[in-house]
């Protein structure tokens, strides 16, 4: 069990950081209109790295309190 809860807290974390790297990437253009939605876009993106991190958080609280 302890394998498998140390497995998905690594694949979490690997997604939080793709996902993080993915929101840093975002082009941000000059344009008033396409900067906000720019933003937005990096906005959910980053979000969806802090999703993938409180998830591998999670399972690693889980896997402290289950042994």
């Amino acid at each position: 069990m302890e394998n498998v809860t140390t497995l998905a807290a690594v694949g979490f974390t690997a997604l939080a950081a793709v996902l993080g790297v993915r929101a840093a990437t975002v082009d941000v253009r000059d344009n008033m209109d396409k900067f906000m939605e720019d933003l937005q876009r990096q906005g959910r993106w980053a979000s969806w790295a802090a999703v993938a991190n409180a998830a591998a958080a999670a399972v690693l609280i889980v896997q402290t309190f289950v042994r």
